[in-house]
């Protein structure tokens, strides 16, 4: 993992906000998937920080998104294992720490995409993805499940357009939001078990590092496309959010962002899912 971390064993989501138009007139066309998923409404917002723990969290700059839809927790093992059982796939290990309500770990982002596709085509959804060995593409028409870019990622941590601007997804005191070094106890721990933010979502920080859509690029908080960006058209790595049950308070705020290879696996990366707003 390219972090000062270090390495842990190994066992270890259209209300189009467009320019010109008038927000209130933005309403929702699709009901909620579920009540396991919230609409983010688009809008504007700085991401990243000008005062950065890791350099590659700077500059702010501004960005605009569209309308999405973030399921409220982290993929669970209940729901992978459907999953894997359902395709013939071996099990993701979890050794003692339970499985049920805990976010999966141990995926890769390739794992990820994969789930994504298999959801919607178990609910008759046009898959999102087109996948070809380790080449990914997206279907942007289309109405499956997918990762969120990191952009929204971001903007949906930071309470979207209810932000209260905290430095974690929820509150300024970690240890109310989310689970981190010093009240994990060296494990993750099953969502939803601590308080959501402004948005109703839990655990974008700690727990476990969340698979976003993008190729990462130290430097690409300097060249970011304004609106929606999407992350750099190549590269080897993969962007993770949000910190894991490892990383100090620092190391797990709303800008916190680290990479890995796409078919790396760890007991402290999971994923969470979205859907395009249409």
């Amino acid at each position: 993992m390219k972090t000062r971390f270090g390495l842990i064993s190994l066992f270890v989501f259209l209300g189009i906000v467009s320019f010109g138009q008038d927000q209130h007139t933005a309403k929702p066309k699709l009901i909620p998937i579920d009540t396991s998923f919230v609409l983010v409404e688009g809008g504007t917002f700085k991401m990243g920080t000008d005062k950065a723990v890791e350099p590659h969290e700077s500059p702010a700059h501004e960005v605009t998104v569209n309308s999405f839809y973030l399921n409220k927790a982290e993929v669970t093992f209940a729901e992978f294992d459907k999953y894997t059982a359902a395709t013939g796939k071996d099990s993701v290990p979890s050794g003692d720490w339970g499985r049920g309500l805990m976010p999966v770990f141990m995926v890769s982002w390739f794992d990820a995409v994969q789930y994504c596709n298999w959801l919607s085509e178990q609910q008759k959804l046009s898959k999102y993805y087109i996948i070809n060995g380790r080449e990914v593409s997206t279907v942007d028409t289309a109405k499956g499940y997918r990762l969120p870019t990191e952009a929204e990622w971001e903007f949906a941590a930071r309470g979207g357009n209810k932000s209260n601007h905290t430095y974690f997804a929820g509150g300024d005191t970690i240890s109310e939001v989310g689970w981190y070094i010093d009240n994990a106890g060296g494990r993750s721990h099953p969502v939803r078990q601590k308080r959501p933010n402004e948005l109703g979502l839990y655990d974008m920080n700690g727990n476990v590092w969340e698979w976003v859509w993008d190729i990462y690029d130290w430097n690409y908080y300097k060249t970011s496309p304004t609106f929606d960006p999407r992350g750099p058209v190549s590269g080897p790595y993969r962007v993770m959010r949000g910190g894991a049950w490892y990383n100090y308070g620092n190391y797990a705020q709303v800008t916190t962002r680290q990479n890995n290879d796409p078919g790396f696996r760890q007991n402290s990366v999971g994923f969470r899912i979205a859907r395009s707003y249409r």
